[in-house]
């Protein structure tokens, strides 16, 4: 379901006239200066809600120029403005898209925005779409046979005591502790 979100906003921006990049990040990247403009930034994260069969999600997309002069920000917004609806309405109108926009959305006009001093249009949007879970295939999701395996946390090693003091035998382990995903 979020995949469909997402491609559902990057096909809308790809096919916009004027759109040149899309990107789906959290809001802390935007102006990081990789970006091509007028930019698509669709923020991480969506949020929803489920009610009876149907979810109620919310997103957040900004459409994003970088002007030359104060002189060009007013003009920019506006544009940012008129792209943001035209894809709402495309949305709307789209019988392909199973999602219904409600009409509750919200814009927010941006100026001097995150480092390269981009300006245009934040646009919140809620939308409803269908539980699309196949319930026929819930118990293949399932074993009821299945057990968590139990690994021990730590190697074993040995310890003699004498007295007071502890003399190991074997060495420590070795922690391997990723940092990265790679």
């Amino acid at each position: 379901m979020i995949n469909s979100i997402i491609e559902m906003f990057r096909r809308q921006a790809r096919e916009h006239k004027t759109i040149r990049s899309f990107y789906y990040n959290r809001n802390y990247e935007i102006g990081s200066g990789n970006e091509a403009h007028p930019l698509f930034w669709l923020e991480d994260p969506i949020t929803g809600r489920n009610n009876a069969n149907t979810f109620s999600n919310t997103a957040n997309f900004s459409i994003l120029f970088v002007p030359k002069d104060e002189s060009e920000v007013a003009n920019f917004q506006n544009l940012a403005f008129s792209i943001g609806l035209n894809i709402l309405e495309r949305i709307k109108y789209d019988e392909a898209v199973p999602v219904s926009i409600l009409p509750t959305w919200s814009y927010l006009t941006l100026r001097n925005y995150y480092d390269n001093n981009a300006c245009g249009c934040r646009f919140t949007v809620d939308f409803v779409q269908r539980n699309m879970q196949d319930l026929c295939l819930i118990e293949e999701q399932f074993d009821t046979l299945k057990d968590f395996e139990i690994s021990k946390p730590l190697n074993n090693f040995e310890v003699k005591a004498a007295n007071a003091c502890e003399t190991f035998v074997n060495k420590l382990p070795v922690f391997d502790l990723k940092t990265s995903k790679r």
